[in-house]
């Protein structure tokens, strides 16, 4: 998957003009409506770019000339995803931890896996600092929701000042690791120094769940569905677009189908569901993220 990934610096220009679009969405419209295109982008996007986790493993043993058991494939997956879900119910501030480094490195890999020379673990460990700087420049920029949010999950309250303080951690470590191996990278680095820029003006701007969106949609899902895309068959186009969705189809329904109940059940209470949403969302993405990191360690 590392070999054949679709160039960033292709899809750079429409991703910042897509997020400067949404940066002025934030400033004419309510929250409401900004949480309104939030929820449709997190459903449609945001779910369907780890939604062909099943195929992607199929591929990838047919092309290793391995046996692919799609029940036995299935089911494991299907329990991975109740076990993380069981997780939540049991030992919620682990879980949400635990989903907070899984989403950090994932955010991280699908940023600078196509930049530098070769996996390793020092590579895990840049991938997870650089998502982490993300993760807490959006959770300092929201600290009172976030901290709402984290004890609506867990029970456990965080002070507004702890996600500066991991921020400059975070960023700090992030440095150091890419001047280690500096040599390996393969980077512009006012161009990353801009992104973060961007980055903040937009989660500074944006309310909470839109600015979350923002960077999940257009800086990592739609990428990884480049290279997914480009992965399955060969080279991204409309014709291979359409032939994805047509395998992923159904898990991304029974996941938005899922969602859209239990948010009625819930009778429509944004409060309410956004913790929901994100205890989701962890729930499906540990899964994801293995089976991409497993992608591009082979």
């Amino acid at each position: 998957m590392h070999k054949k990934e679709v160039d960033f610096t292709k899809l750079q220009a429409v991703m910042l003009v897509a997020t400067f679009f949404s940066l002025w969405l934030a400033v004419y419209f309510e929250n409401a409506v900004e949480n309104l295109l939030a929820y449709v982008l997190i459903l449609s996007f945001g779910i369907l770019h780890g939604a062909n986790d099943i195929k992607l493993l199929q591929v990838e043993a047919k092309k290793k000339s391995k046996r692919y058991d799609f029940l036995r494939i299935l089911a494991y997956y299907i329990f991975f995803v109740l076990g993380v879900a069981a997780l939540f119910s049991i030992l919620p501030a682990i879980a949400l931890g635990l989903f907070i480094l899984f989403s950090a490195y994932h955010f991280g890999e699908q940023h600078w896996i196509s930049k530098i020379n070769g996996i390793s673990r020092y590579s895990l460990f840049l991938f997870t600092a650089y998502g982490l700087v993300i993760l807490f420049l959006l959770f300092a920029a929201h600290s009172m929701e976030v901290s709402d949010i984290i004890f609506d999950i867990s029970k456990v309250y965080i002070n507004n000042t702890y996600y500066q303080f991991m921020l400059g951690i975070s960023f700090i470590v992030f440095v150091v690791l890419f001047l280690v191996k500096y040599k390996q990278i393969q980077c512009n680095i006012l161009l990353e120094l801009f992104y973060l820029l961007v980055f903040f003006i937009i989660f500074n701007t944006a309310s909470l769940l839109w600015a979350f969106a923002i960077f999940f949609i257009l800086w990592h899902a739609i990428p990884s569905l480049g290279d997914q895309i480009t992965y399955l068959y060969g080279d991204l186009s409309r014709k291979h677009f359409i032939k994805y969705l047509r395998t992923s189809i159904i898990y991304w329904l029974a996941s938005v189908i899922t969602l859209v109940l239990l948010f009625f059940f819930m009778e429509g209470s944004s409060q309410e569901f956004i913790p929901f949403l994100f205890s989701f969302l962890a729930a499906i993405t540990f899964p994801h993220v293995l089976v991409i990191s497993g992608l591009n360690k082979n």
